[in-house]
């Protein structure tokens, strides 16, 4: 059993870890990932998106340490209709409190579909109470 969170498995979400320095995520699109206009849903694309650049963050940070998005940006350039895309992100810079990382989602060909760009706060532990603040 993979200790993956559940959701990220209910999207489909490959984890490949680090290639070429980026934190790498892949995406097989079917129709549960489609919009009414038959393409990828900008959520799917920016779920990838957060999902990547927070793994990004904490790879860089201390075993049991956390991170909680604060905000992201992210810019659409081109639909995409079927086939496998990429995500891959990059740990910019770290603070005493704050994460900033990029990064991109890919089609099979390399083009790019959508940049991001996010701002996470950096937890004391992986998980928090409800009742924590972030």
């Amino acid at each position: 059993m993979s200790d993956e969170p559940e959701f990220a498995s209910d999207m489909g979400i490959e984890f490949l870890g680090e290639v070429d320095g980026s934190t790498t995520l892949q995406l097989d699109l079917s129709q549960k990932h489609m919009s009414r206009a038959n393409r990828a849903h900008g959520g799917v694309l920016f779920t990838l998106l957060d999902t990547a650049l927070g793994r990004s963050i904490l790879n860089h940070l201390p075993a049991g340490r956390g991170c909680a998005t604060v905000e992201i940006k992210v810019n659409y350039f081109r639909p995409v209709q079927r086939g496998r895309i990429t995500a891959r992100a990059r740990m910019r810079e770290l603070t005493r409190s704050l994460g900033y990382a990029e990064g991109e989602v890919l089609n099979e060909e390399g083009k790019v579909l959508a940049r991001a760009s996010g701002t996470f706060f950096l937890t004391e532990s992986l998980r928090q109470g409800d009742r924590e603040r972030v």
